[in-house]
């Protein structure tokens, strides 16, 4: 019964994002698996899963000749591996997939919120923090929501992976007011995972996230004082990364267990504010953006780490590079150029 009163409490929670959401979103009717790659994933050909072969060919050319850094790319549809390929490295290496760890403490955070250990999304930040904030706290700092650091519409600007010198800064303006992207916000929703679970957000993902995955667990990077780094510092191999896409495209179901809410994938992946970096809209702590009309999210990081999930094409995308890449949003340009035209149906 308590159980069912957290999932009712998450479902009035997100209500009105979730119907708002529903009028420009996948239909939130599960497609049918015939497996869980819980254990491994199955291989197939494109052509056998509705693409052009083709296309990988030439993929395969553009990154030999275009893109010296990229790792590996990995590419899933209808469930099925239809081209993974290496290009530095080995397939079980695992990396860092830098800001794709803030994806995964949004995940974190949707199902604290069913579980319990978190009430809402209007929390203020600085009521889990009551020793780091006092008279002198700047007023902005204590309007700051949990919404606002998923958001990345705190006004926190400077860069710190210390919880108490974040909250001692001053906020450039409003909070909810304007998208500023900031590491140190996210490492704020690391900490509040910790206190909210009374768990690190490793232990926390390994049992509600990992595990039932079939990733092994992975190392997670933490701060002086034990709290895994929220902005960064996740190391995950390319099929793993691959799993979460997965999860998400199926709107958080896996092998018949919602791991994660139906609501929170639906409101995750819808635009909250417009980004004033790569060129695309911002959810809670996912890219929102469109391939050829149809709804598209990706997580990114530093480097060229991806994970790109189109729902109407049932495809998943992976793409890992080495992390003294200048810049890496070129990279998402497999998707538009390869990928997207080589379904055929």
């Amino acid at each position: 019964m308590l159980r069912r009163n957290c999932i009712m409490q998450l479902i009035v929670t997100f209500s009105i994002i979730a119907l708002t959401a529903c009028t420009s979103s996948p239909s939130l009717t599960p497609v049918q698996r015939d497996y869980w790659p819980t254990n491994g994933w199955r291989v197939s050909t494109p052509e056998e899963q509705g693409m052009n072969s083709k296309y990988f060919d030439s993929l395969q050319e553009h990154v030999k000749e275009d893109l010296p850094h990229m790792r590996s790319v990995l590419v899933i549809r209808h469930g099925y591996i239809v081209f993974d390929e290496t290009f530095q490295g080995t397939p079980n290496d695992e990396q860092n997939v830098f800001s794709v760890t803030k994806s995964v403490i949004s995940a974190l955070i949707g199902i604290a919120l069913r579980e319990g250990h978190l009430k809402s999304l209007d929390q203020k930040v600085a009521d889990f923090y009551p020793e780091y904030v006092s008279p002198d706290t700047d007023p902005q700092i204590k309007k700051i929501t949990l919404e606002h650091l998923l958001t990345m519409t705190s006004g926190l600007e400077r860069e710190t992976s210390f919880i108490k010198s974040t909250l001692k800064q001053p906020v450039s303006g409003e909070p909810g007011q304007a998208f500023h992207y900031n590491d140190a916000a996210v490492h704020l929703l690391s900490g509040i995972l910790t206190r909210s679970t009374h768990v690190t957000a490793l232990e926390f993902g390994n049992k509600h996230l990992f595990q039932p995955l079939g990733i092994p667990l992975p190392t997670w990077k933490t701060d002086p004082q034990g709290n895994n780094i929220g902005g960064d510092g996740l190391s995950l191999r390319p099929r793993d990364m691959a799993k979460l896409g997965y999860l998400y495209l199926n709107q958080g179901l896996w092998d018949d267990q919602q791991l994660v809410p139906v609501e929170w994938i639906q409101a995750s992946t819808q635009k909250h504010t417009r980004a004033d970096i790569l060129n695309d809209d911002y959810g809670y702590l996912w890219w929102v953006t469109q391939e050829e009309g149809h709804p598209a999210y990706y997580a990114a990081g530093f480097g060229g780490q991806f994970i790109y999930v189109v729902p109407d094409f049932d495809l998943v995308v992976v793409m890992t590079g080495n992390a003294d890449l200048p810049e890496f949003p070129q990279h998402l340009d497999i998707v538009r150029l390869f990928l997207v035209p080589a379904i055929s149906k």
